[in-house]
């Protein structure tokens, strides 16, 4: 039966454990691959802690020459700190014990586990973006990219206008001291790839405008369902990209995506109760626990927006 209880970012609760290092790239160059703005994290490890704070980096250093004995300039920069909680984000599914054992061949992992993960990734990028499927969202976690106050707007016309927006995106980095385009991330809409290769000038509607291997200078890129597309219409708050300056993006891994396994609960399907054991089910539920934050958000995270 289809699942109709909905994922969720709960509360924070107690309990957990700390993850081996092995164990928590595992789930984030694993479970959570391919999982849109996680894959931008340049910061990504376990923890053992509900609440992590660890010191940040503020500012670009400056210096000068001084003569002897002369007062030496404080720099630009500064030692600061930042706050991340980790959440819990958790689904169950609902099926009949002869379903159950029927799935026990080894296609329970293909239909079930990979879609609730699949969810789970999700919910877990449309957290981190601050959009789901394009609409505004509030974000679970300490912040999320959406509410950054740097933006470059997408050109109206001009076959190459998203090469020209993500240049202009890469100006402001650098003008912030976060100019390394090897520190650099690109997050983009679903549908920006069949926009590359689609893209025609007004000159030269022939000849495709994108044919070079990489037209977006070497960035790393991930992608987000999450995101408005590059082909719906212009709109207020209509974000088709992010650049970011990855090491200011931070991920905490406290617990893996685990699954438990029951048939003696009671459970809410989002309308009724249901009697696991009397109706002769099992209530299968995943979990796992995570925080995310960006310090610097302002300068460190620029949106491509496409309003106008």
């Amino acid at each position: 039966m289809a699942n109709q209880i909905p994922l969720s970012g709960a509360s924070n609760a107690a309990g957990a454990y700390l993850l081996p290092d092995a164990q928590g790239a595992l789930l984030t160059n694993g479970l959570l691959k391919e999982a849109g703005a996680i894959e931008l994290c340049g910061d990504a490890r376990a923890t053992s802690s509900r609440r992590e704070v660890f010191p940040i980096y503020l500012g670009q250093p400056t210096a000068s020459f001084v003569g002897e004995g002369a007062r030496k300039p404080v720099t630009g920069a500064e030692l600061g700190q930042a706050t991340l909680t980790v959440k819990k984000v958790a689904t169950i599914v609902l099926m009949t014990d002869e379903l159950r054992e029927d799935l026990a061949n080894g296609d329970f992992d293909a239909l079930v586990d990979g879609g609730v993960r699949t969810a789970i990734r999700d919910v877990i990028d449309a957290n981190m973006v601050g959009k789901a499927a394009g609409a505004n969202i509030t974000t679970n976690f300490d912040n999320a990219l959406r509410a950054t106050t740097a933006t470059v707007e997408l050109a109206n016309t001009g076959g190459d206008r998203l090469r020209l927006a993500i240049s202009a995106a890469m100006g402001i980095l650098e003008a912030n001291g976060y100019g390394n385009p090897a520190n650099m991330g690109l997050l983009l809409a679903a549908d920006i790839n069949q926009h590359v290769r689609d893209a025609r000038s007004a000159a030269d509607a022939t000849n495709p405008v994108y044919d070079d291997a990489d037209p977006f200078y070497g960035i790393q890129r991930a992608f987000s369902t999450n995101l408005n597309t590059i082909s719906t219409t212009t709109a207020a708050g209509k974000i088709v990209a992010f650049l970011v300056h990855r090491p200011n993006l931070h991920l905490r891994i406290r617990r893996d995506v685990t699954v438990a396994v029951t048939n003696e609960a009671t459970v809410n399907d989002g309308t009724s109760d249901r009697f696991l054991f009397q109706e002769d089910m099992q209530g299968l539920r995943w979990v796992t626990r995570i925080g995310f934050v960006v310090h610097d958000l302002n300068r460190a995270v620029i949106a491509i927006t496409d309003a106008a």
